[in-house]
């Protein structure tokens, strides 16, 4: 493998490193200067301390019909004052949900279903998860007196 590295380098200059490196380029310790296990630069300063993990909290809960029927085919999204899609999920055979957030703010949320009517109400999020049940409302549209 050396005869290989120097005759692909054969006429290139060598020019000398800033001291021994492992196959990585990482800087060995010399023995005869630095004793085994000292650092060979001193420690990166610590990051600030933020308050909770990354001021992100979680919404969640679970959409039920008016009879306390969990409904399994809703799509929930949370979206800012300023309209963006935050986080967007589907429920769960027994109705429940889980949405990121940031942590600290007012937010839409809305949840959408084929046989119930759209539900969207304003919540507001502090540092802690908030847990917001919801209930949907059969639609017209599927009602027994009209079919889907």
């Amino acid at each position: 493998m050396e005869a290989w590295a120097r005759w692909c380098h054969r006429d290139k200059p060598v020019v000398p490193g800033p001291g021994p490196q492992d196959r990585l380029g990482r800087r060995r310790p010399s023995p005869a200067v630095e004793a085994p296990g000292a650092p060979s630069a001193p420690a990166p300063a610590e990051p600030p301390k933020e308050e909770g993990v990354f001021g992100a909290t979680v919404v969640h809960g679970f959409v039920r019909t008016e009879e306390g029927e969990p409904v399994a085919d809703a799509v929930l999204t949370l979206l800012s004052p300023g309209g963006e899609q935050l986080d967007r999920v589907a429920t769960l055979a027994d109705g429940s949900y889980i949405l990121s957030a940031r942590a600290g703010g007012s937010y839409l949320l809305a949840a959408v279903s084929r046989a119930h009517e759209p539900w969207t109400r304003h919540i507001t999020v502090g540092g802690e998860p908030l847990v917001h049940d919801l209930t949907l409302s059969p639609s017209e549209a599927a009602s027994p007196s009209r079919p889907a």
